[in-house]
């Protein structure tokens, strides 16, 4: 599939997905070709996701050269747009790969049946010694150059540019042990009597057959394990309607999600996924959140709230105005999000990369060295120091150590999907393990961001209940966060409003304007009070003051204070940061008795007051000039300079309108406790990264000498067979189970 998207100086991204990479060699083999050609800005492959991410100048080089480039090493690429038909390709490659083993195994089976008849006291067949041979040299022939060929066509590919990689490895040593028989067995087949095998008469065919069939046994596993750790991004696409009903110029119409348009009418009906981003034209429904936010409580929407793609309609009927449709989505943006970080690297994986791509060589030389050493020093039989080498060759496969990270990353990257947090690169993750200090926004994140009415005072004789009957009749016209909280409080107190009211307007900034049956009212604050010269405004002590001010015939009759509530789950999560050492600094735009209090609630001892965009970002800097690695925590838009100067740069955001260019992390949902769960994530995705390394280079450490036969003189060997079953699992125990359990672990604590 390609998928083009922008680069950085004017060229252009292309992601193609690659099939017949067997190690990470491979994918290196790719990245060091398509380098090196005129007009590649870039090249990163992930071997576990199987995509190849190119930048390139148009003007130079096309796509269509780049994937003939890609197919003349050797692999393919799958030109698919549909993300379905994709995935029905792998589906059918897997169970081809399936098929293969499966075929591999009962030959290799009958193989050993044939060579272990009459050894050791053990069954015999009675076959006759050329039957068997030739039996034998037929069935290793089909499995080696059938069922393996993968191996071998994968190792002739990186022969062809000067590379090594585990087929390098799997082919000499499968090889080296089928070449060797054969020639045994052809001598004693036509009673050749070449004299320099005239004492050798023990031939290898099950061990090359075995090797091969272990290796495609640990290749299936490996691959469906693999497959299983994009659950999360397939149940992200299940989100997504296929099919959206449309009203487009009068006509009623059934289209796939693609085809929709910006401005088309959309129906959704109860039981119908929101395909799109948009607003309702008409009609009323309740809505389930939860895939996107998190959020458990049902929701319920009317003519002119916003819906978001990805979510469920669980009653009702609307006609909906789309706005954003295809890849501009939320839900689209948020698959988009976590395929990028899936396929991409950390740093701690490249440097395994490296030492993958200078570790195949030197397996090789250990392996010819091992070989000289037995047969010209030791004085050991020609087979016996050949099945010591190619012991060597297929223990030391370095699949482990290519598939050390991705395997975390995916896991880990898509169980923060499923629990609304978005890295939206994977280096996030990684520094998001380090930091040791938080900065905060105050508003939006250590609070609601939503204004509660919190006192009234009035003047000049009017009641309470009078003021706010005036100040509901003018502010229900507004759409103000203030208005809203005016709002919900009359209707709660059950205040009634005048209906007759006319010459609405609104004073930019300031507040709005009215006239309440025979009334002029006015509400905003202190500084509307003097644009308009109220009279009694010298009552207004504060000229400062955030509170509002109502006035009703050019008299002042009363203040309004708010709040903004501190959330429910603060303390408990800001507690829970001190006590693991993070430093912590509350910034924020508001007035200094204002953010004192909230800094106060929250036991932070350092805060900003009357902070600007600007002034957030040399806080941030100022912090990192004295060595700390510092995550900034914002509403995503305000806060952009300080979220793009930070290590880690956290927007916290309800799945709409968040600034994906300047956070690391997204916080759909917009709780604290999915900060608490994203910096789990990481501190856990990490150590099982570290974990994964240790063990693929402590496994090989171990095994190579073993193979080579070091300790042979005490009765430990590793036989080629044996060093394939541990090669094949090697992987798939050491780096696979590990990585898995990233889907289980505890995030909250």
């Amino acid at each position: 599939m390609i998928n083009k998207k922008n680069s950085p100086e004017n060229f252009e991204t292309v992601e193609l997905d690659v099939t017949g990479m067997e190690c990470v060699n491979c994918a290196n083999s790719i990245k060091t070709y398509l380098e090196k050609l005129n007009g590649i800005y870039n090249v990163d492959i992930n071997f576990a996701s199987e995509v190849a991410s190119v930048s390139y100048n148009p003007n130079v080089i096309q796509i269509k050269e780049i994937v003939a480039d890609i197919r003349k090493l050797g692999y393919d690429i799958i030109e698919e747009d549909d993300e379905d038909a994709v995935e029905n390709i792998k589906k059918k490659k897997l169970k081809a790969d399936k098929y293969n083993f499966i075929v591999s195994a009962l030959l290799t089976a009958l193989i050993m049946f044939i060579s272990m008849s009459g050894h050791h006291g053990m069954y015999d067949l009675k076959l006759k010694p050329n039957f068997s041979l030739i039996t034998l040299l037929i069935l290793t022939s089909y499995v080696v150059f059938f069922n393996g060929k993968k191996f071998l066509s994968g190792a002739y590919k990186s022969a062809k540019i000067f590379k090594s990689d585990m087929n390098t490895l799997v082919s000499m040593g499968v090889l080296s042990s089928y070449l060797y028989s054969s020639v045994i067995a052809i001598n004693h087949i036509f009673n050749l009597n070449i004299p320099a095998l005239k004492n050798s008469h023990e031939v290898y065919f099950e061990t090359s057959a075995m090797i091969i069939t272990l290796i495609l046994i640990g290749n299936y596993l490996e691959s469906v394990l693999k497959s299983k750790t994009q659950t999360s991004i397939k149940k992200l696409k299940e989100l997504q309607a296929k099919f959206v009903n449309v009203i487009r110029n009068g006509e009623d119409m059934l289209l796939p999600f693609k085809k929709v348009k910006v401005n088309d009418t959309v129906i959704i009906r109860s039981g119908d996924k929101i395909p799109v981003d948009g607003m309702i034209l008409e009609g009323f429904c309740v809505i389930d959140e939860s895939a996107m936010t998190g959020e458990s409580v049902m929701i319920e929407k009317k003519k002119g709230d916003s819906l978001i793609s990805g979510t469920l309609m669980k009653n009702g009927f609307v006609k909906m105005n789309a706005l954003k449709v295809g890849k501009d989505t939320t839900l689209s943006k948020i698959i988009s999000l976590v395929k990028e970080a899936s396929n991409s690297k950390p740093q701690i994986q490249r440097l395994a990369d490296k030492i993958s791509s200078i570790f195949v060589p030197l397996v090789v030389s250990i392996a010819i060295i091992t070989f000289l050493v037995w047969y010209l020093i030791i004085g050991k039989q020609f087979d016996e120091s050949l099945l010591f080498a190619v012991s060597v060759l297929v223990v030391a496969c370095p699949c482990a150590l290519g598939l050390a990270s991705p395997m975390a990353v995916v896991i880990g990257v898509g169980r923060a999907a499923e629990n609304g947090i978005l890295f939206n690169n994977v280096e996030a993750i990684e520094k998001l393990n380090k930091i040791d200090t938080i900065c905060f926004d105050k508003t939006g994140t250590v609070t609601t961001g939503e204004m509660h009415l919190k006192s009234i005072k009035t003047y000049n004789g009017i009641s309470e209940n009078e003021l706010m009957k005036y100040v509901f009749s003018v502010e229900k016209f507004s759409n103000h966060p203030i208005a809203k909280s005016i709002i919900n409080y009359c209707i709660e107190k059950e205040i009634d409003i005048y209906n007759n009211v006319t010459e609405i307007s609104n004073e930019d900034g300031l507040g709005i304007i009215g006239k309440v049956e025979e009334s002029s009212v006015m509400f905003g604050t202190p500084a509307m009070m003097d644009k308009f010269k109220v009279k009694n405004s010298d009552l207004i002590e504060n000229k400062e003051s955030r509170n509002l001010f109502a006035s009703i015939d050019g008299l002042l009759s009363g203040e309004i204070e708010f709040e903004d509530r501190i959330k429910g789950d603060a303390r408990d999560i800001l507690g829970r940061f001190k006590s693991k050492g993070l430093d912590m600094f509350l910034i924020s735009g508001d007035s200094e008795d204002t953010t004192k209090k909230v800094a106060e609630e929250l036991e932070l001892s350092n805060y900003s007051a009357r902070t600007m965009p600007e002034e957030k970002e040399k806080i941030v800097s100022g912090l990192q000039g004295e060595g700390r690695n510092v995550a900034m925590v914002g509403d995503g838009i305000n806060d952009a300079p300080s979220l793009a100067r930070a290590n880690v740069g956290i927007a916290v955001g309800t799945g709409q309108d968040i600034a994906i260019d300047s956070a690391d992390v997204i916080l759909v949902k917009g709780d604290l406790l999915s900060l608490a769960k994203s910096i789990n994530i990481s501190g856990k995705t990490v150590s099982i990264i570290k974990q994964n390394i240790f063990w693929a280079f402590f496994y090989n450490a171990l095994t190579i000498p073993v193979a080579a036969g070091l300790f042979a003189s005490y009765g430990i060997k590793i036989s080629p067979v044996l060093a394939a079953m541990f090669m094949a699992f090697s992987d798939v125990i050491t780096v696979m189970i590990n990585s898995l359990r990233l889907k289980y672990v505890n995030i909250n604590q």
